[in-house]
């Protein structure tokens, strides 16, 4: 994965997490358990994924 490729990704994955914590906030504020258990477990997908990009750029790289 080319090094532009990746932050594109990130950058991408970024905005994501900003608008689910966005969700969180909301179910929180609604006091919606369910809801916050759901956007939890997509911000914890987000930044899995976040990880794996970082650890696939950074493996191409020192290959």
């Amino acid at each position: 994965m080319s090094k532009s490729n990746a932050s594109a990704e990130i950058s991408g994955l970024q905005i994501c997490i900003v608008n689910t914590d966005a969700q969180i906030d909301a179910a929180l504020d609604n006091g919606d358990r369910r809801a916050f258990r759901v956007w939890c477990l997509r911000r914890a997908s987000l930044i899995a994924r976040v990880e794996r990009v970082l650890v696939e750029a950074a493996t191409a790289k020192a290959a």
